[in-house]
């Protein structure tokens, strides 16, 4: 036999506003509901804050703004769109496990802008690789059923997060 048989890989579908990301399920630490979020001055504008995960500071960052793909706003406005996001109990925080090579209390969050959904990727689902218009944060893209998922590059968010 020519092909290789891969084995099903659970992942999740994390929704944003821009993209759908799609992550090996063993990425992914927890996905919690938005909390207080500190503000870090003089952070790049896709750094939302930093929220208190299980007694660890974790930077949460905005797949949107890094992908150049979210509206300029102040630190001041970005307080206030969290405020506004906490209120209607909108989305969730999707909690990483520390990029390959970083320390192992270097975790990272995500804005979801819903709760991500399971997805299991099989040798089917690879046969379905679209192209997406470039963007350094995205490795290639997978179609699943009607939707059309990104997978992001973990080396990419790596030098993004750690110049």
């Amino acid at each position: 036999m020519s092909s290789v048989d891969l084995q099903p890989v659970h992942a999740l579908e994390v929704p944003t506003r821009a993209v759908s990301l799609l992550v090996p399920s063993a990425c992914v630490a927890e996905v919690v509901s938005p909390t207080a979020l500190v503000s870090v001055p003089l952070s790049p504008e896709w750094v939302v804050g930093v929220m208190g995960w299980r007694l660890r500071p974790v930077p949460v960052i905005s797949i949107e703004h890094l992908m150049g793909r979210g509206s300029s706003a102040s630190g001041m406005e970005r307080a206030d769109a969290r405020l506004e996001a906490r209120r209607r109990n909108a989305g969730k925080i999707v909690v990483f496990y520390p990029l390959p090579g970083r320390k192992p209390w270097e975790f990272f969050g995500i804005i979801a802008a819903a709760e991500p959904q399971s997805r299991v990727v099989d040798s089917n689902a690879l046969a379905e690789s679209v192209d997406v218009p470039g963007n350094i944060y995205i490795a290639s893209a997978l179609r699943l059923g009607d939707s059309i998922l990104s997978i992001p590059d973990m080396d990419a968010l790596s030098a993004a997060f750690y110049p």
